[in-house]
């Protein structure tokens, strides 16, 4: 049985032999509002998820209405809020399968965090075979200056039960807004994706994650002008509403990584946010995880309408090509292929032992190898593509 015991704020568990063998860290973490200590850990953490019956029968009607919950990791306990999270045309699955969640620490108590953090994402990696895509293709964001989520790993168990190893995101919140955009930390953010584009249909129809929702002044102002764009004047759009370098930089990780699912190539899964004292935009990186494996051609597929319109621009695809050529330097600087190989290695036992994938061995160990060799070979495949 679970004994719960008072201790510095937060409810500490005690447990008898009854809880299940141990699989993942659970070391005690420090206080940190950036959750630098989990999210990039070299090491794969433990959650614990308790749901009663009233909880389960409640997700399994309403995936995406939050329940109480119980989370616990190295014998703290915390009451949170938690719902199934994912699209039904992709990542979403049942509590019966491998769901994923989201979990707020201060739903119910509004001074609660997980030290220092109010939410947690934990990405179920149902679309990626290797486990691996999103985790590396944040890292290697980071590594070229775009702002954007970072990554770690837990395994998860339910009830007792192994749910298996997980991502986990860093939330598109309030927290992540202030440690990317200090200081300029009060503005809008808006989640692109599944057609919602830089169109003027879709200014009143964005999904909003922070800011005042009755605010779309910045955004309609932001299309406006793609809407009034001449053909020859995209850079001059771009530096004026957005740090050209960064969103370059962006677009240009998107193409060498080959992630036919985002902003470049499907305008998707992607976070617009403007900072207001700056008066500047940045698109930010969100789910990259279907890259690392597309044979397409570099610039081969290009639907994002920004990214269109620069690359049909004399004066604005050149700064692309150089973005891309300097990503490709990083690649090959960084050790980015030595990560990688590491990383995916660090997973692997983890991956396999996954009781819930849907991709089983075939994917941790065969697909992992696939994606180390694409990460070696893909600077010279990307450099002779390029114009």
């Amino acid at each position: 049985m679970l004994l719960l015991m008072v201790a510095c704020g937060r409810d500490v568990l005690e447990s008898d032999s009854t809880l299940p063998a141990d699989t993942g860290d659970s070391g005690a973490l420090p206080d940190d509002p950036e959750g630098s200590d989990f999210l990039y850990a070299d090491h794969i953490l433990r959650f614990d998820i308790t749901l009663d019956a009233q909880a389960m029968d409640a997700l399994g009607t309403e995936p995406s209405e939050d329940v109480v919950a119980t989370f616990a990791y190295a014998g703290e306990a915390y009451e949170v809020g938690l719902h199934l999270k994912g699209s039904s045309a992709g990542s979403f699955r049942t509590l019966d399968e491998k769901a994923a969640f989201k979990i707020d620490f201060h739903q119910w108590d509004p001074d609660q965090t997980f030290h220092g953090v109010r939410r947690l994402t934990l990405n179920n990696m149902i679309q990626d075979s290797t486990m691996s895509h999103e985790h590396a293709a944040y890292w290697l964001f980071d590594r070229v200056g775009v702002p954007s989520p970072r990554h770690g790993y837990a395994n998860v168990w339910v009830n007792g039960e192994l749910y298996g190893l997980y991502g986990i995101v860093e939330t598109a919140d309030e927290q992540l807004v202030n440690r990317l955009f200090e200081g300029d930390d009060d503005g809008q953010m808006y989640e692109g994706g599944y057609g919602f584009d830089l169109y003027d249909w879709a200014v009143d129809e964005f999904p909003q994650k922070e800011g005042d929702e009755t605010e779309r002044v910045a955004l309609q102002s932001l299309v406006t002008a793609v809407e009034a764009c001449p053909a020859d004047g995209v850079l001059a759009l771009i530096e004026a509403y957005f740090d050209a370098d960064a969103l370059f930089a962006m677009w240009a990780v998107e193409l060498a990584i080959s992630d036919p699912d985002g902003y470049s190539t499907q305008a998707n899964n992607y976070l617009l946010y403007h900072a207001p004292l700056a008066s500047q935009w940045t698109m930010l990186p969100w789910g990259p995880d279907q890259g690392f494996e597309d044979a397409d051609p570099l610039l081969g597929k290009i639907n994002g309408r920004l990214t269109s319109m620069c690359l049909a621009d004399v004066g604005c695809a050149p700064g692309l090509y150089a973005a891309i050529e300097q990503v490709l330097v990083t690649w090959e600087s960084s050790g980015f292929a030595d990560y990688v190989d590491a990383e995916t290695a660090r997973i692997e036992a983890d991956c396999r032992a996954d009781p819930r994938s849907e991709w089983g061995d075939y994917g941790c160990r065969d697909e992992q190898a696939l994606m180390r060799d694409w990460v070696r070979a893909r600077p010279e495949v990307a450099r002779a593509e390029l114009p």
